[in-house]
Order: structure tokens, then sequence, then C-alpha cells
């Protein structure tokens, strides 16, 4: 068993269009586009274990037969470098993912789940349905 998982952070927000959520492109192309990842050693810091709007999404295990765990957390623009600073905390060791991050830009759910890889569709819908399943409940 590795000492370090995979971690997805979705970063969500709400537009006029619906769901949008926050992919980052790993290729000079720009065709290649996913969910800010990284590694982790399964210990949730101080600042993740207190931050009230994120949501823990199940565990995906990938072909690769590596678990990758994903949380999701409504965010923006302006908020982005405080998301970064808080995953850094967490995952040193993935400094130049969280760069990524500046070439990174919002999809509306329908475009993203066609450019993420399949296990990361997985995490994206389960998102859509929680965040589905709060609203229908708050309209109550």
């Amino acid at each position: 068993m590795d000492l370090f998982k995979k971690a997805n952070l979705i970063i969500y927000r709400f537009r006029e269009k619906g769901l949008e959520v926050f992919l980052v492109n790993s290729s000079e192309e720009g065709e290649n586009w996913g969910i800010p990842q990284g590694e982790f050693n399964g210990q949730r810091s101080e600042s993740l274990r207190n931050e009230d709007r994120l949501i823990e999404l199940d565990p995906v295990k990938p072909e690769s037969g590596d678990t990758e765990e994903a949380w999701a957390v409504e965010g923006d623009w302006h908020e982005i470098p405080s998301l970064k600073g808080m995953l850094y905390e967490d995952a040193r060791q993935v400094k130049d993912e969280l760069e990524k991050m500046e070439k990174g830009t919002f999809f509306v759910l329908k475009e993203a789940v066609k450019k993420v890889l399949p296990h990361q569709y997985q995490f994206l819908k389960e998102l859509k349905d929680i965040l589905v399943d709060r609203n229908s409940i708050r309209d109550l």
C-alpha cells in the first residue's frame, strides 16, 4: 500500500448557465483537461478539517488500480489563491500541480464531463447529485 494517495480537488460555482467546475490544462496543446489533483499522505491538515464547505466524495478506483479520493468546495477566481494555500499545506510535494491552476478555467458541467478522465467523471456525477439533493431540501 502506498504512503501517498491521489487526491482531487473539485472547485465549483453556480452561474447563469448552471453548475461550473474548475479544470486545469496539463498540456501545451490545450486539450488535456482534468480536475486539479496531487498526492497526499491521507492525513488532512487542520485547515482542511475545519473547512465546513468541503464535500468529501466517495473514493474511485481507476484502471490503474490506485484509489483516488476527491473533495469539492464552492469557490471562485478570487478564492483560488486561498484554496491553493490550503492544499499546499496538505500536499507540499504537489507544488508543480498547484501552479497548473494558473492555466485553469471554469467549464459548465455538461462540457466538463466530456473533458475529464472516466474516473473523474464519477466524481462530477456524485457532486452533481449531492448538490441537487441539497438544493431540493432547501426548497422544501
